[in-house]
């Protein structure tokens, strides 16, 4: 009905605008790419302005294209990333040379598209998501600078992501580690899931992908791109040497010298081998060199809130924060956290959404953990999602049954003080959630400027 449809009206702040966003409709599925597809059509098909680069999978999505967007602008191309969700800012998500979106500019486009979304709510497929509308602000943005190449992730999925709405025949697809999560939405297997994330395979274009250790993965993945006429390529990791100590991250790839990466963790050896793969095949492909140098300072300078990002409370706590929400995910950071603390075991704050598999989630933490100080957070005005948060007593009665030390503080800022009174000088682990992240940035110390 007529009034119930959001609107941005004239006169707003930065403030009114992310409000605005906020209360468009989440989570809504059932027109698969009929709704983005018509949107974008009325916005003049901006998704389609630029070379582009689509980053699908269940984990490393966000590292991989920020290698990536790192080592192009290593090169002195302008790369636009759209990156997904944001930890502290809607801001992060819309990224051109590494720096955020202004708040002007993300006005001024949010001004643009707010009609058009508008208009379309007595249309059959009804008025646009927030990821839908989030994905056109980037598109947008991207077209306007304009870009030489943009880094566009997907949100769940693949086959049926808004972002799959990209038709430029030179779109480079990149599908990274697959495992199990959404599964309500992609199916239960891994294979399944892979269909979805294979979903983005231009038809006769070129893909990368992670060698998965599953013929039957990989197979489903081989047989999407031979129906599409799609070249594909295989990364095997098993080729990568990944090093991490507390002089930070160093991969090996052809035999290089190590080189050291500004993403911390074993696991983003195979993320920095899948960006400079890419990386490889578009300077191939559009007549540039790969400079050594340059591929070492952009994998060096890449950063990203909210994935092993260390930092300390006011009071003095040291804290890791880190957006995993998966097994796939947390089986990562906890193989990071038992190479940079060998033989520690290390109190975890925890909140998850409640579609998450929190038994496996557990079942990957817990190999690094001594106790769980378990919490929620709130989701009003994030455009995040259907799912709604876990109770924190569920996620403290999970633990203990998984042999956990776990109580419950429903407070995440109450939470984080008291895991650092049971943490002593040791760091305490922020993680389940980039909503749990989000929450807690109140209690952080300034972070110190970077760069990519």
């Amino acid at each position: 009905m007529t009034h119930s449809i959001p609107r941005l009206h004239p006169g707003r702040s930065f403030r009114d605008a992310t409000d605005y966003l906020y209360r468009l409709p989440r989570g809504a599925k059932s027109s698969g790419l009929a709704r983005a597809g018509e949107f974008y059509d009325r916005l003049g098909t901006p998704q389609d302005a630029v070379r582009t680069v689509h980053v699908a999978g269940t984990a490393g999505k966000g590292s991989v294209s920020t290698f990536l967007a790192s080592i192009l602008d290593a090169h002195g191309w302008r790369v636009g990333a759209h990156l997904s969700p944001h930890v502290r800012s809607i801001l992060e998500r819309f990224q051109v040379a590494g720096a955020p979106i202004t708040e002007c500019a993300f006005l001024d486009i949010v001004d643009r598209i707010a009609p058009v979304a508008e208009g379309m709510a007595d249309s059959d497929v009804g008025m646009p998501t927030f990821f839908e509308v989030a994905n056109a602000i980037a598109f947008a943005h991207f077209a306007s600078v304009p870009v030489d190449y943009s880094v566009i992730e997907t949100g769940i999925g693949g086959l049926l992501d808004a972002t799959n709405t990209i038709r430029r025949p030179d779109k480079l697809a990149v599908i990274t580690r697959i495992g199990l999560d959404h599964t309500d939405m992609l199916g239960d297997t891994e294979s399944a899931i892979a269909r979805h994330k294979a979903g983005i395979l231009p038809r006769g274009g070129h893909g990368i992908a992670l060698r998965h250790p599953s013929r039957e993965v990989r197979r489903t993945i081989a047989t999407v791109a031979q129906e599409r006429r799609c070249v594909l390529d295989q990364l095997d990791d098993r080729a990568i040497s990944c090093d991490i100590s507390a002089a930070g991250t160093h991969v090996r790839l052809h035999d290089s010298e190590p080189m050291k990466l500004g993403l911390e963790g074993r696991h983003q050896g195979v993320n920095a081998a899948l960006a400079l793969r890419a990386a490889e095949f578009l300077a191939a492909r559009d007549g540039w060199s790969l400079d050594p140098a340059r591929v070492r300072d952009g994998l060096a300078d890449a950063t990203l809130p909210g994935r092993f990002e260390r930092r300390t409370t006011v009071d003095g706590q040291q804290l890791v924060l880190d957006g995993a929400h998966n097994a796939v995910k947390l089986a990562a950071l906890t193989s990071t956290l038992q190479d940079l603390y060998p033989g520690q075991r290390l109190t975890w704050v925890l909140a998850f959404k409640d579609d998450k598999d929190i038994d496996a989630a557990l079942a990957a933490l817990a190999p690094s953990a001594a106790g769980i100080v378990a919490t929620e957070f709130r989701e009003t005005g994030r455009g995040t999602g259907a799912a709604s948060c876990m109770p924190a007593r569920k996620v403290a009665e999970r633990a203990r049954a998984h042999g956990l030390r776990s109580i419950a503080v429903e407070c995440p800022i109450e939470a984080v003080t008291m895991a650092g009174l049971v943490a002593g000088d040791a760091p305490v682990v922020v993680s389940g959630s980039f909503l749990l992240l989000s929450a807690v940035t109140s209690v952080l110390e300034p972070a110190r400027s970077a760069h990519r």
